[in-house]
């Protein structure tokens, strides 16, 4: 009996020190939730505020939820006072992330404008969508969901036309009166960062264009030198005009492919140790004799090569100073594909300063003739 009365009093017990830990951790859930409550709405509060008396008394249309959000973000981003620091809507952030690596998920088709600016197909020969039955002239109405029409700009008409290798995308277009439908598989396209040629006047010399620094960009510049090389080039030209850069690691690995040794650059993150980047093997194009062209628009990564060649004595520059551009940005992507770009960190080259003068200054950068003759004065001594 004694110890029926002991097990039933330490159940008594048991039960009411259960209760006594419910109450106390609602009591904690109630404190800590009505503390992060009251802090969520003490950070977006005035936020809130002027939203709703915008709804409430704008005599205009009040922009959609999604463009008030886009607002919202470019505002508090511009309290940063840092012109790269910014946000990119969906379409734009697309069109860029191909520029960067080079390459894109598309039908292999050109477009164009016609003299009432609607928007007009011209396919690749052998493309996605001239298997398909797309003609040259065919004017598109839709792609999938969106309409097309003369004010559609070029950038969302792109980022439509684009996406995922293997992914369809559904075509309407119209010809001859007629409206069709084409459900076309994209197909990996390239987007070249390089275009190339032998000089006319001197055809021992070769001509490069780097349009931008992609991941891309080191083998189609060694590919572009091959064979350059193979049709009787022995100097080159590299011009970095107008080139914004890219990606920092790009631009490093192009420098490697004409230095023997060295340091190429410092770069450090916030809170992170200084990263030295040099070159790790001589570089399979380290002894050609080399002429690089800048402006004031060459920048970023784009400074990185022509700065680290300079620092090393490897190239000549000509042209006038560069833009000045040593930040680096971390594009973080956003879940309705914006994205936002937050300058984190910074690189440099020991010794340099920027803008990033160059060995021979042009009075007029605009004056193409006069610039090429600087070039090819500046190799006609290393020619064979």
């Amino acid at each position: 009996m004694e110890q029926i009365n002991a097990h039933k009093r330490w159940m008594t017990w048991a039960l009411i020190g259960v209760q006594l830990v419910i109450v106390i951790l609602a009591m904690a859930l109630g404190f800590y939730g009505y503390r992060y409550y009251q802090q969520r709405q003490g950070e977006l509060s005035l936020l809130r505020q002027a939203k709703e008396i915008l709804v409430k008394h704008a005599i205009q249309e009040v922009p959609s939820e999604q463009e008030l959000e886009y607002g919202m973000i470019q505002g508090m981003l511009a309290t940063m006072n840092d012109p790269y620091t910014l946000f990119v809507p969906p379409a734009q952030h697309e069109i860029l992330t191909n520029e960067l690596t080079g390459e894109f998920g598309g039908i292999g088709a050109r477009l164009e404008r016609d003299t009432l600016s609607n928007w007009r197909l011209y396919p690749i020969p052998g493309s996605s969508a001239a298997e398909a039955g797309v003609e040259d002239g065919d004017l598109l109405l839709k792609v999938d969901d969106l309409e097309v029409s003369p004010q559609t700009d070029d950038v969302t008409l792109l980022a439509a036309l684009r996406g995922p290798v293997g992914e369809p995308v559904t075509l309407q277009i119209l010809r001859n009166d007629e409206a069709l439908d084409f459900t076309i598989k994209r197909q990996s396209i390239d987007l070249p960062s390089v275009s190339f040629h032998l000089q006319p006047e001197d055809k021992r010399i070769g001509f490069i264009k780097l349009n931008r620094i992609a991941e891309s960009s080191q083998d189609e510049l060694d590919q572009a030198i091959l064979a350059l090389e193979a049709q009787g080039a022995s100097a080159l030209i590299l011009d970095l005009r107008d080139n914004g850069g890219g990606l920092v690691e790009a631009g490093v690995d192009i420098v490697s492919l004409f230095l023997s040794e060295g340091e190429i650059i410092k770069r450090q993150y916030k809170d992170q140790e200084i990263q030295n980047f040099s070159v790790k093997k001589p570089g399979a194009h380290a002894n050609i004799p080399l002429v690089v062209l800048i402006n004031q628009n060459t920048a970023s990564s784009a400074e990185i090569v022509a700065g680290a060649l300079k620092n090393q004595g490897r190239a000549t520059l000509i042209g006038v100073p560069t833009y000045g551009k040593t930040q680096i940005q971390f594009i973080f992507d956003l879940q309705d594909g914006s994205s936002v770009h937050i300058t984190s960190g910074q690189w440099w080259i020991p010794g340099l300063t920027f803008p990033l003068s160059p060995d021979i200054e042009v009075s007029d950068p605009s004056n193409e003739a006069e610039i090429l003759k600087l070039a090819l004065k500046s190799l006609a001594g290393s020619l064979k």
